[in-house]
């Protein structure tokens, strides 16, 4: 007993001695879990990869948690962020051999799943009597245009940013893909920014984002810069310059962002090719404004489409529209759409009709090609001291048909969403929701004419339950 007390109190000792060394460490992140029941969310595809008719409809549960270490001094601190995700309650559980290490998973009888992820691994410092950081590592980055060309994407890089009242900056080089350290194959992304604030209610940005994507290029036997037989190989240079702005008029605040990209797909293959030239665009305008007892906002967004003329494309390139990069890293949510666009409180259920990663259409905005139409509303106000509802209204087009793959479609609309939820803060940091939606499939999902096994899908919903708890 006697020594089992001197172990204790050791220990003890031990921790009390550490805490002076800790002082510099934070730790916050939440834990996220959501009870869904759905005819589009964790359904498959009918047999040609449509939405289906009469789906069956899914209920399970996924879990979220996610941790953030910050440590270090005033001026210089090392931040790691991790992740443990569980795709369903009885996924998948642990074993002795190597079959127990899988993302998204240990939610099973006996757990033990090797499952940690790693979102972020940085050091950010600040050099001392100047407005200079660095963020050097692996980081999360979103664009000025609330994602729509890459949004909460992790990438590994060296970001710096700085201020010059009234002017801000940020210049920033990230690595997205290394395909050989020795030859120019690579995904690399370049930044630069100015924010202007003439005044508290007035900001306006210029920006500026360049890749260079040469994961295309082949290899052969011989170290040549590509192949020399047939393969469709080549090298695309994406320029998008563009503007954002935000101020405050009245009880309103507007805010909206416009670019224009522009690049080259160069055609490198030996047995010939054609370049194709990129031309397009992309406009989004918003309001916010207290209206009655609560707030409301209205938000338009256009990005072009269509094949153009020739050898033209004419809708955007968004990160999740090249080849070496995952879908999903184009995350556009504002408008908190639960079904007919990403939406930011996704976990491991990021389905939706465009911009998700498991999107029904296309992981990115530019919608293959066809770019989208989207309007949306929303009004949120407190029910009382610790309740809040929420409701919203969207509407999604494809902004042109494409000639070809689009012939036997009936026409661009692809659907009309209504949703709502509810959400009632329990004590300090634990949140528990009760969310629904119904979205009405628009003529975009209907053919003239359907392959064997395929009809005429129906409207999609999802209804989920959401504790979270931050901490």
């Amino acid at each position: 007993m006697r020594k089992g007390f001197l172990v204790v109190l050791a220990v003890a000792l031990v921790a009390v001695l550490a805490v002076p060394a800790m002082a510099g460490t934070d730790i916050n992140g939440f834990i996220r879990a959501k009870a869904y029941m759905s005819n589009y969310n964790g359904v498959p595809k009918d047999n040609n990869g449509n939405l289906q008719k009469d789906a069956p409809t899914s209920a399970y549960v996924d879990q979220r948690m996610r941790l953030q270490f910050k440590s270090g001094e005033e001026n210089v601190k090392a931040v790691a962020q991790f992740e443990i995700d569980f795709s369903s309650y009885g996924d998948t559980a642990g074993s002795a051999t190597t079959a127990g290490v899988g993302r998204n998973s240990g939610g099973a009888l006996g757990g033990d799943r090797i499952n940690l992820e790693t979102k972020s691994v940085y050091i950010w410092f600040k050099l001392p009597d100047t407005s200079l950081d660095f963020t050097v590592g692996l980081q999360t980055q979103t664009d000025p245009y609330a994602g729509l060309l890459y949004g909460a994407a992790d990438m590994a890089g060296i970001f710096m940013t700085g201020k010059v009242e009234p002017v801000s900056y940020k210049l920033g080089w990230a690595k997205l893909y290394e395909n050989d350290q020795y030859r120019t194959d690579d995904l690399t992304l370049y930044v630069a920014e100015v924010k202007l604030a003439p005044t508290k209610d007035i900001k306006v940005g210029l920006n500026f984002n360049f890749i260079q994507d040469d994961t295309e290029k082949r290899v052969n036997a011989n170290s040549l810069p590509f192949a020399t037989t047939a393969g469709n190989e080549n090298s695309k240079k994406i320029y998008t310059p563009g503007v954002d702005v935000a101020f405050v008029t009245g009880p309103a605040t507007i805010s909206g962002f416009a670019f224009y990209q522009f690049g080259k797909e160069e055609c490198l293959d030996p047995a010939g090719g054609e370049d194709t030239n990129l031309k397009a665009y992309a406009i989004d305008v918003r309001a916010d404004l207290s209206v009655g007892p609560g707030k409301g906002f209205f938000e338009a967004l256009y990005v072009s489409g269509g094949n153009g003329e020739g050898n033209d494309y004419k809708s955007i390139v968004t990160l999740s529209d090249l080849n070496a990069s995952p879908g999903g890293n184009s995350a556009y949510g504002r408008t908190d759409m639960e079904l007919l666009l990403f939406n930011n409180d996704d976990i491991n259920t990021s389905q939706s009709l465009i911009g998700s990663a498991a999107a029904t259409t296309s992981s990115s905005p530019s919608n293959g090609g066809r770019g989208i139409t989207h309007f949306a509303a929303g009004y949120s106000m407190k029910l009382s001291e610790k309740m809040t509802a929420k409701g919203g209204l969207g509407y999604l087009m494809a902004t042109k048909k494409l000639t070809v793959a689009d012939a036997n479609r009936k026409g661009k609309t692809m659907g009309t969403e209504v949703n709502a939820n509810v959400n009632y803060n329990i004590m300090k940091g634990l949140d528990f929701g009760l969310y629904g939606a119904y979205a009405f499939l628009g003529d975009f999902y209907e053919f003239n004419t359907y392959p064997a096994g395929s009809s005429a899908p129906d409207d999609i919903y999802d209804v989920h339950f959401r504790l979270n708890y931050a901490f």
